[in-house]
């Protein structure tokens, strides 16, 4: 029994001696100077071709489709009534400004018309005499002949005569107005979009009788964010392509620039305008704009094929000279997409401007190879 008790002793011992020592040489690993990665002698350079890189001035832009609208939709109604005589346009013609569309039978406006002025000449007429009567007893008063009774019946007479000569012309100025309405014209140059009406048609006060679209300039409206609202001025220049024409460009202006969100859309509406003198741009066409946001700024650009992605991380090689030549060190950036050039990416953080990095070669390299540069650029 001793003797089994002295072998458990000696076991315990050993066990703790032995994990001293594994403690002492995991400590001393730890410790330890880690040696940098370098390339093995005899190692073959990696041929690729390398940029070194500059600060390049970039604009932001934003790029963003609408549908095109009319300068101006205007729904044309009738403002009298009557027969339609005659129409001067039809569905989809263009028309000119002051051009007649419809023409109603102006019979009864006209005989209106000529009563009404038959009344002013008669209230003219009733005016000059009772001005004149109204002279007449002042005079006889004057010479105390006419009493102040008959006095005062001449002046209101006067006063009567005068109120019915402005009632009388009103009734006129209605009548040559009515007389007008019988001859609907267009109020501006564009196109007839809608014109349901038939001659002999007997149109009545406030029907629909058009739709008449404003075609000399088109607009369309478009939705930004809060970082690109801030950027947008009125009247800046804009550039479109619209789909129907391909490979057209158009120039437009920024009309307006929302101050408060869409509430259905949480984006601040913008308002561009293009010149359409020759009609071309249609209502209903889906154009694209390109909208500056702000002033060029320094960034650094590389080759979309100079970066590794890895698990949604970005790396670059960076060439480095060390005592015998060039190596490779991997190195993580922070980049992003830049708007209309699919071929490079924007570095926000990782590299300096003077570095050089690889853009070929990536599936060979590693951090530490050995490199050989056979084509150095710029971006």
């Amino acid at each position: 029994m001793a003797g089994e008790a002295s072998a458990r002793s000696l076991r315990w011992v050993f066990l703790g001696a032995g994990g001293a020592l594994l403690t002492a040489a995991a400590l001393l690993f730890g410790t330890a100077e880690q040696p940098a990665l370098e390339a093995a002698p005899g190692v073959r350079p990696i041929a690729v071709a390398a940029v070194r890189l500059d600060a390049s001035p970039l604009r932001r832009r934003a790029r963003l489709a609408g549908v095109l609208e009319a300068r101006r939709d205007v729904e044309l109604f009738a403002e009298t009534r009557g027969r339609v005589l005659a129409i001067g346009a039809e569905k989809l013609d263009r028309v000119e400004a002051g051009q007649v569309l419809v023409r109603v039978d102006p019979t009864l406006a006209r005989v209106a018309l000529e009563r009404a002025e038959a009344g002013v000449a008669r209230s003219e007429s009733q005016l000059e005499l009772a001005e004149l009567n109204l002279a007449r007893r002042r005079s006889l008063v004057e010479r105390q002949v006419s009493s102040e009774a008959d006095l005062d019946a001449a002046e209101n007479a006067e006063r009567i005569a005068a109120a019915a000569l402005r009632e009388a012309r009103a009734t006129r100025d209605e009548a040559r107005d009515q007389l007008t309405k019988k001859r609907i014209a267009a109020p501006f140059e564009g196109v007839l979009r809608a014109f349901p009406v038939e001659v002999g048609e007997y149109v009545r006060e406030g029907q629909q009788l058009g739709e008449l679209l404003d075609l000399s300039t088109v607009r369309m409206t478009v939705g930004v964010s809060d970082r690109q609202i801030v950027s947008i001025r009125v009247g800046a220049q804009v550039q479109a392509e619209v789909e129907a024409l391909p490979g057209e460009r158009f120039e437009g202006t920024v009309l307006r620039a929302g101050s408060a969100t869409d509430p259905d859309t949480r984006k601040f509406p913008v308002e561009i305008e293009m010149g359409n003198s020759d009609g071309r741009l249609l209502p209903g066409m889906v154009a694209r704009v390109t909208l500056d946001l702000g002033d060029e700024l320094p960034v650094l650009l590389v080759p979309r094929d100079a970066t590794v992605d890895e698990f949604g991380l970005s790396f670059v090689y960076v060439l480095e000279h060390n005592g015998s030549g060039m190596v490779a060190r991997r190195r993580r950036v922070e980049v992003r997409d830049v708007a209309f050039e699919p071929g490079v990416v924007q570095v926000d953080a990782g590299l300096e401007p003077g570095e050089t990095i690889a853009t070929t070669g990536m599936r060979q390299l590693s951090d530490g190879a050995p490199v050989e540069v056979r084509d150095e650029s710029t971006p």
